[in-house]
C-alpha cells in the first residue's frame, strides 16, 4: 500500500541524499531514521512530516552555508569543467558560449533557451554530465572542506549564530499574534511560512525579511492603540 504522503516523503529522501558532504553523520542518520519511521507509518500526517523536515533543516543549515562559503566559486567552475569534458564537442561549444557570458549551469538548464537551442539528445547529454559532476563535486569539495577544519568550524559557528538569530526573531513575531485578535491569523500564517523556510526542501528564510515583518506589525498595531 502506498503512503498517503508518498511524494512528500520522496522529496524528503532526495533532500537527505543531497545533504552537503560536511554535514555530521549523526544529522544524516537522524534524518534518515525520521524519514523511514514516517514512511512506515501510513497514519503519519503532513504536519508530522513538515516537523521532521524542519528539524533536519535546522540541523543542516549551518553546515550547508559553511560548505558553500568555503567552496564559493570553485564548485560552479568545476561543474562547468566536468560538463564540457563529458558532452560532445558541438554541445560543449553551446554550453561554453553561455557559461563564458556568466550564466550558471543551473540557469542554463532552467531556461527556455535550453529547450529551444538544445536538441533532446543534447539536453540529455548535459543533464547526464551534471549528474556525474555533482557526484565528483561532493567528493572533491567535501575533502577540501575537511582539510581546513579550523576555518570550517568558524564558519559553522557563524552560521549557527545566524540561524539562531532568525529563529529568535520568528519567535518574537509569533509573540505579536496575541496583541490584537484582528491580526492573529495573518501573523500565524507569516510565522508558519518563515518556519517552513527552514525545511530542508524549501528556500532559506531571510533574517532581514523577518525583522521587517516585526517592524511592520509593531507599527501597524502601534498606530491602532
Amino acid at each position: 500500500m502506498t503512503h498517503p504522503h508518498e511524494m512528500f516523503l520522496k522529496e524528503y529522501q532526495i533532500a537527505i541524499d543531497n545533504l552537503v558532504p560536511t554535514v555530521p553523520p549523526e544529522v544524516k542518520i537522524t534524518a534518515q531514521k525520521s524519514h523511514d519511521e514516517l514512511l512506515a507509518n501510513s497514519k503519519a500526517t503532513e504536519n508530522e512530516i513538515r516537523g521532521a523536515l524542519f528539524q533536519t533543516g535546522i540541523a543542516e543549515y549551518p553546515h550547508r552555508h559553511a560548505f558553500k562559503d568555503l567552496t564559493a566559486g570553485g564548485i560552479e567552475a568545476r561543474r562547468v569543467e566536468i560538463v564540457l569534458e563529458h558532452v560532445e564537442p558541438e554541445v560543449a561549444e553551446k554550453v561554453k558560449k553561455l557559461t563564458d557570458s556568466g550564466v550558471s549551469m543551473t540557469e542554463i538548464t532552467n531556461s527556455q533557451l535550453f529547450e529551444s537551442a538544445f536538441t533532446p539528445e543534447e539536453r540529455h547529454q548535459v543533464e547526464d554530465a551534471l549528474l556525474d559532476a555533482d557526484i565528483h563535486i561532493k567528493e572533491e569539495f567535501g575533502k577540501e572542506a575537511a582539510s581546513d577544519e579550523r576555518q570550517y568550524a568558524a564558519l559553522v559557528k557563524k552560521w549557527t549564530e545566524h540561524r539562531d538569530a532568525i529563529l529568535k526573531h520568528i519567535d518574537e513575531l509569533e509573540a505579536l499574534k496575541d496583541k490584537d485578535a484582528k491580526w492573529h491569523d495573518e501573523i500565524v500564517e507569516k510565522v508558519k511560512r518563515f518556519r517552513e523556510g527552514f525545511s530542508v526542501t524549501e528556500t532559506d528564510v531571510d533574517l532581514d525579511e523577518v525583522e521587517k515583518e516585526i517592524e511592520y506589525w509593531n507599527g501597524t498595531m502601534g498606530e491602532e492603540v
